[in-house]
């Protein structure tokens, strides 16, 4: 497991420092003062300082578990490969679909492959998760998410 957690606590690091890079050519904002890069910054910051905590860990010999071959065999590599592949069609499909049918389809989809089949989970809580997460970025960041097919209504 030691080398597994030094390779993740390394990539980890390098991840959030160049988000922390992307994040500088922003547009700084006057009206808000926080700017579209702040929740990035945080995100990769944290990113960093847990990564930190990882590798730091693994260098003291504070590492448990052990680390298995990859089989797709293994139900947890394929819900894995399975939420990638969720993750890439969601940013593919987010642009032109919009944020919110994007978001509904995605949260329901993740509901049912991480197992959850409860009948009102499904119906409740990816609206209200979109809803708040949309009405976040929305109306309290002044931050626009991609309408998509739903521009008229919005």
């Amino acid at each position: 497991m030691k080398t597994a957690d030094i390779f993740g606590g390394i990539l980890g690091i390098l991840i959030g420092i160049y988000a922390l890079w992307e994040g500088r050519k922003m547009p700084a904002d006057v009206v808000m003062g926080i700017g579209p890069s702040f929740f990035p910054n945080f995100l990769a910051g944290f990113l960093i300082l847990f990564s930190a905590v990882l590798l730091i860990n693994a260098l003291l010999g504070r590492s448990k578990g052990s680390v298995e071959p990859f089989r797709l065999s293994d139900k947890g590599v394929r819900r894995g490969l399975i939420t990638l592949g969720a993750a890439i069609v969601f940013c593919i499909a987010l642009e032109p679909l919009g944020f919110i049918l994007t978001s509904l389809v995605f949260l329901v989809f993740m509901m049912l492959v991480l197992g959850n089949r409860r009948p009102l989970a499904l119906v409740v809580a990816p609206p209200l998760v979109t809803l708040g997460i949309w009405l976040v970025f929305e109306k309290l960041l002044s931050l626009s998410l991609p309408p998509g097919i739903l521009i008229d209504l919005l």
